[in-house]
């Protein structure tokens, strides 16, 4: 879940989303500013790491943008509503880009969904 309340430069978008990629993320859910462009900027990395080709099912990344939703809405979707076909998601990874500490803001959300 990448939460993005102040601005992030897209170079480090880019990085952070082949950071993901590489690390095994297999989907990705952006709210805030410009989470369209995450969205994509997941997408590209993605089909980066398989040169645009043929890559395995079970690596597939999954986006997915919310830029008219609230926090708590978005909160609730990556608990009860996201899903990879190809293989049971068991952690959540929270990138918070915002100009204050809210980590316990919201696990008290995703506890509540």
């Amino acid at each position: 879940m990448i939460l993005i309340e102040r601005e992030v430069g897209g170079d480090y978008r880019d990085e952070v989303s082949k950071a993901l990629v590489k690390a095994g993320c297999l989907y990705s859910l952006a709210w805030g500013i410009d989470c369209a462009a995450w969205d994509d900027s997941v997408d590209w990395a993605f089909l980066a790491a398989y040169d645009f080709g043929k890559y395995p099912e079970n690596k597939f990344v999954m986006t997915t943008w919310h830029d008219d939703e609230t926090l708590e809405e978005v909160v609730e979707f990556s608990k009860h509503c996201a899903d990879n076909s190809n293989i049971k998601l068991e952690d959540i990874l929270v990138l918070d880009f915002s100009h204050h500490e809210r980590s316990q803001l919201i696990e008290k959300l995703y506890l509540a969904a």
